[in-house]
């Protein structure tokens, strides 16, 4: 296939998928499970759109020009009846650019999205501001066994794909994520990365120093003064 994005399957799912990150699917609706054929037959790869109305039964094309991930399945575990699990990694951005089918599942024709080229001073300022902290905040994510949480000993190095990496396991909204996923500046997204993983990095630290105390009955400091 010599260009995935070109023609993609699109799932329309109540979730932001990001580039490096691993999502578990459950497939059981009929149109879906044709849906994953065939993608497998086209490379092993299938578009997540975000949307905020996905249901079951309920059609929810993505709109002209919206931003999603393409996602390549890495495994697949069928089940009974042609319900499938599979688990899948966040390739590369898209852009929707029209549909070219919508049964009985949506194929779109896209683009791939990538950051916007900026000052190489301006973006190592701001990177080098968020990678510890980034770092710190993934780790105590993987220790509370967080399901978005990548592994930390493979974290990206360059400054964009961090960005996404880090977005995909924040604790917050949908809607926030996508809007981190659509930007295309990676020095703003790491501006607003900032202050969120701030927050969700003293809220992993409190529970990991709850879990630690509850392993120890709660009576820690009373057998160290006894």
């Amino acid at each position: 296939m010599a260009n995935p994005l070109e023609e993609l399957a699109i799932f329309p799912l109540d979730t932001v998928l990001f580039p490096g990150a691993v999502l578990p699917l459950h497939i059981f609706e009929d149109r879906y499970k044709k849906m994953i054929r065939y993608a497998l037959e086209n490379g092993g790869i299938f578009g997540l759109s975000h949307s905020g109305n996905a249901a079951i039964a309920r059609e929810t094309p993505p709109d002209i020009g919206s931003i999603g991930c393409a996602a390549k399945i890495n495994t697949v575990v069928p089940l009974e009846g042609g319900r499938m699990n599979i688990v899948t990694t966040g390739l590369i951005r898209y852009r929707v650019l029209a549909l070219s089918q919508l049964t009985p599942f949506i194929v779109a024709r896209t683009e791939a999205v990538t950051d916007d080229l900026e000052p190489g001073e301006d973006l190592s300022r701001t990177f080098g501001a968020i990678l510890e902290m980034g770092r710190s905040f993934l780790s105590a994510a993987q220790a509370l066994d967080e399901t978005t949480a990548p592994n930390t000993q493979d974290l990206p190095e360059e400054p964009e794909p961090f960005s996404l990496l880090v977005a995909s396991a924040l604790p917050i909204d949908n809607e926030s994520k996508q809007a981190l996923l659509e930007m295309t500046s990676t020095r703003l997204r790491l501006s607003r990365l900032k202050p969120l993983v701030t927050t969700a990095l003293g809220e992993y630290t409190d529970r990991i120093k709850v879990q630690q105390v509850a392993k120890g009955n709660g009576h820690g400091r009373l057998r160290n003064e006894s």
